[in-house]
């Protein structure tokens, strides 16, 4: 129904695969490209607006219509095959071959295959810290049928109230978020510790594709409100939403958002990045949600290329992979932390990462997530969309 969101999913896979590369290799420190690669962790903000958006519409459209919601073990098993053993399989090859790690503890183990991490100091490990995200989206996977019933809940069947009712929820969520970031920043660990990894932190990115889900679902019923129908005109106005995207992202990528890892930012360098990324991902996402899918434009018809698509398809196993396999690549290329070689070393990671994505994509996703749905429809529950994380 969306199909440029897959192209989209490719993109964010390889911006955060770029950035990883950057760093490890110093080029992220080099002037002028430098800060633009290094805020390619942007990837990241991309992936959870877009599972908002589509895991939120269904519950979206079960509160205008109301109609029955996604039934919970359907959602639970569904999200469970697609996150999990992908994951399991990526955290026990690196716990068991990345040489630095070495020794690891049966306690690490425990915490990295809970997704227990971002939660407990001291258990980062290389070749993982990628994962911190995949722990932050889980923890809206758990929490997003509690969110969808407190934002549907009121107006059920009256597509206008209740829009207007879960948006004012979904705002609530946002600003939930701000007052979490603000009183971090200022008041326990200057914004740079472990609860800016928590769901709290990122809630708002979330709300971004909740809120994007709703107008969506709006816009199917008559009469939707006129701002809408502006959402779509601007949306459909490809260059200039690319545009105003590129030219945010070019202000983040200055002092203002901060040092290239944070470590000694300010709160107001951190608030800037946070609220920066949220309007780049409005704006760059608003033709995948609300624009012309058609062939015409150049953008459609790249996000449709076969070649992208299927990026797209596996971008979960990129996003696994990538890390791991490029701190083997560094072994093998010989080369230092911070030592150079960032256009060979990205070529191979890419390289590397899309054929480990493509085994896992056959090997295990594909087939896990056949046999999810098969039981979901055996048992005649509702079929949910399954985007990569």
């Amino acid at each position: 129904m969306f199909p440029l969101l897959d192209g989209y999913r490719a993109i964010a896979a390889l911006l955060v695969l770029t950035t990883h590369v950057a760093f490890t290799t110093g080029e992220s420190f080099s002037p002028v490209v430098g800060p633009l690669l290094g805020r390619m962790d942007f990837g990241v903000t991309l992936f959870f607006v877009l599972s908002g958006f589509l895991l939120y519409r269904p519950w979206a459209r079960s509160a205008m219509a109301a109609s029955s919601p996604p039934r919970l073990g359907t959602y639970a098993l569904r999200r469970s095959g697609r996150i999990l053993p992908a994951y399991w399989a990526m955290v026990v090859f690196t716990i068991l071959v990345l040489p630095e790690i070495q020794p690891v503890p049966w306690d690490f183990w425990v915490v990295h295959l809970g997704l227990l991490h971002i939660y407990i100091p001291g258990f980062t490990l290389e070749g993982l810290t990628q994962t911190w995200s995949l722990a932050t989206e889980v923890s809206f996977y758990v929490l997003l049928p509690l969110l969808a019933w407190l934002a549907g809940r009121r107006h059920r069947g009256d597509p206008s109230r209740s829009s207007k009712s879960q948006l004012w929820v979904i705002a609530g969520l946002a600003t939930l978020t701000w007052v979490f970031i603000i009183g971090r920043s200022t008041l326990f660990d200057g914004g740079t510790g472990l609860s800016g990894f928590w769901i709290i932190s990122h809630l708002d990115w979330f709300a971004v594709g909740m809120t994007a889900a709703v107008v969506s679902t709006r816009l199917e019923r008559p009469d939707p409100p006129r701002w809408m129908n502006r959402v779509v005109d601007l949306a459909r106005e490809t260059p200039i939403c690319l545009g105003v995207a590129a030219a945010i992202y070019v202000i983040a990528a200055t002092p203002l958002g901060g040092p290239i890892d944070l470590v000694d930012g300010t709160g107001t360098q951190i608030a800037v990045k946070h609220a920066a990324f949220a309007i780049i991902a409005i704006f760059f996402l608003l033709p995948g949600f609300f624009g012309r899918w058609d062939a015409g434009s150049t953008w459609s018809r790249f996000l449709q290329h076969p070649v992208v698509v299927y990026l797209g398809t596996i971008s979960y196993g990129i996003f696994l992979w990538h890390l791991v396999l490029l701190r083997l690549i560094v072994d093998v290329f010989n080369l230092s932390i911070f030592g150079g070689g960032f256009i060979p070393v990205l070529i191979a990671t890419v390289l590397v990462s899309v054929l480990a994505a493509t085994a896992s994509w056959f090997v295990l996703e594909r087939p896990v997530q056949r046999w999810t749905h098969r039981r979901g429809n055996a048992t005649g529950r509702q079929r949910l969309p399954s985007p990569a994380p």
